[in-house]
């Protein structure tokens, strides 16, 4: 009776494990690294280009800010993968940013690209494309 128990008790700590794994595997922002995360959820209109990356489609997308102090980093999910990454520059705005904004930069050759983005809640503005020194600066 009781290695009956005992072996339940196991079989269901290690059912616990491989949902948690999965859970983890399925959603790569949930990492809980060193560096602090912060995440929101944005709308891309019309495809625009990641400085220095891939052409971004219009629709719904998951940017999480991983903020090693040093070199922040800006990444794009969709659908729980991850699409896209850029170095950034963090600048504080002394407040919580109001509304969510992405801004747009037009190249020679008509693409546009995402250079800034203001967050709703966050209180840092977000540049995009820092490939030297990507740093967080004070407003």
């Amino acid at each position: 009776m009781k290695n009956d128990v005992l072996s339940k008790s196991m079989l269901a700590a290690a059912g616990i494990l491989v949902a948690a794994s999965m859970a983890f595997a399925k959603f790569p922002f949930l990492d809980f690294g060193h560096a602090s995360k912060k995440s929101a959820d944005v709308e891309i209109l019309q495809a625009a280009r990641i400085p220095g990356g891939p052409m971004l489609p219009s629709g719904e997308y998951k940017v999480v800010l991983k903020d090693s102090s040093t070199k922040p980093q800006i990444r794009f999910y969709q659908g729980g993968k991850l699409v896209a990454q850029a170095p950034a520059k963090l600048v504080d705005q002394g407040r919580k940013i109001d509304a969510t904004e992405i801004h747009l930069a037009t190249q020679a050759d008509s693409t546009q690209v995402i250079t800034e983005m203001d967050l709703r809640g966050w209180r840092d503005k977000v540049f995009l494309g820092q490939s030297k020194g990507a740093t967080r600066s004070k407003k």
